[in-house]
């Protein structure tokens, strides 16, 4: 199955274990924290890739040995006027998956074939509802999105290329809601809950939402956009997975390799000296195509120009610039130009249909 769409992937929260058996399944007992989420906010996955699995991860504050259940949501809902009135019950009354909220720590749940089934438009992807299987006390409560370690996340992996790739992030919205207090929201607080504070009290369930960006198409993004999507930001780090890539050919006596985001951010900040060396343009052109390329941008309209300015740079260092003959000189700059044109989406394949670049023409010539 490939991915089809934008993905909102909401999850309604309790504890969770792998798949829909009914044992418990603690997650990597030994690791307190197994996955560092790379951010909050949305998660770009390439149109061709194809889901391998996807993962829910939330962290037990209080745990009462009891089953909780997963159930799929059938409307949408928001964190800041959630209510158990309003909310009414909007859940499949399927068991998707269960885990025992059985002690303090990391669970998970293997979600891997409801979030297919919104992928393809099986289901309109409203997230998950978790309730407590036994209906008495004791509750259990979770670390939400708000609170400061261990927060809720989302771990999706999926081949593309032939590699696979998993991707982590944040919960960008939780909430609990409480059948004792109907009308109250609870949307801000840093704790999330399922079941019954004591044997006369009534039900909490809780909700958590997160975002995944499909790609729709193999297409081209500028400089701008690889510069701030490296998770240095707000934004989440899309460059790591497509590291090292090199600047002039592999091993190359004046080669440069980027193995890290922040040596990325340099290249395509043009950091290294003044945007009117030509060399210095050219890394960053050169690697914003680079990485196009590795998202699976067509490169056969820039593939020579790419292979002449590797022999060059495998030769040539940016402190060279001011030794470089005029002609030479021309001919990195067209080199760049074309690179740009192909990073716009002037020629190739055509520039990614978003907002995202946030980049201003002067660093792009």
């Amino acid at each position: 199955m490939k991915f089809r769409k934008l993905l909102p992937v909401i999850l309604l929260s309790g504890l969770l274990a792998l798949g829909c058996q009914n044992e418990p399944a603690p997650v990597q007992p030994d690791d307190p924290d197994p996955v560092r989420p790379v951010a909050a906010g949305q998660l770009q996955i390439p149109a061709d890739a194809t889901l391998q699995s996807a993962t829910f991860f939330i962290y037990v504050h209080e745990d009462n040995d009891q089953t909780i259940n997963i159930h799929r949501v059938t409307a949408a809902w928001d964190e800041t006027t959630v209510t158990w009135s309003n909310f009414a019950g909007a859940f499949d009354a399927s068991v998707i998956a269960s885990f025992m909220a059985d002690d303090i720590g990391w669970r998970s749940a293997d979600i891997t074939t409801l979030v297919q089934d919104w992928l393809d438009g099986t289901y309109d992807n409203f997230g998950i509802l978790i309730d407590q299987q036994d209906k008495n006390f004791p509750r259990a409560s979770y670390f939400s999105r708000e609170f400061g370690s261990n927060n809720p996340y989302l771990e999706i992996c999926y081949t593309n290329g032939g590699g696979t790739v998993c991707e982590q992030i944040v919960a960008v919205a939780d909430a609990y809601i409480w059948e004792a207090n109907e009308n109250n929201n609870y949307g801000t607080g840093d704790l999330l809950y399922t079941g019954w504070l004591n044997d006369s009290d009534l039900e909490k369930q809780s909700l958590l939402r997160f975002e995944v960006e499909v790609v729709e198409q193999a297409c081209t993004r500028t400089i701008g956009y690889w510069k701030n999507w490296t998770g240095l930001g707000p934004q989440p780090d899309m460059v790591t997975q497509y590291l090292p890539v090199w600047l002039g050919n592999d091993g190359g006596d004046s080669s440069i390799a980027v193995q890290n985001v922040d040596t990325a951010v340099e290249v395509l900040s043009m950091a290294w000296d003044s945007p009117k060396n030509g060399i210095i343009k050219l890394y960053a052109q050169l690697l914003a195509a680079k990485l196009n390329f590795a998202a699976g941008a067509d490169d056969s309209d820039v593939a020579d120009v790419v292979s002449d300015a590797d022999d060059f740079l495998a030769e040539n260092r940016w402190g060279n610039w001011y030794e470089l003959s005029k002609d030479d000189q021309k001919m990195v700059n067209k080199w760049m130009e074309t690179l740009d044109a192909y990073n716009n989406g002037v020629i190739g394949p055509g520039h990614c249909d978003d907002d995202d670049d946030n980049d201003d023409k002067a660093d792009d010539i």
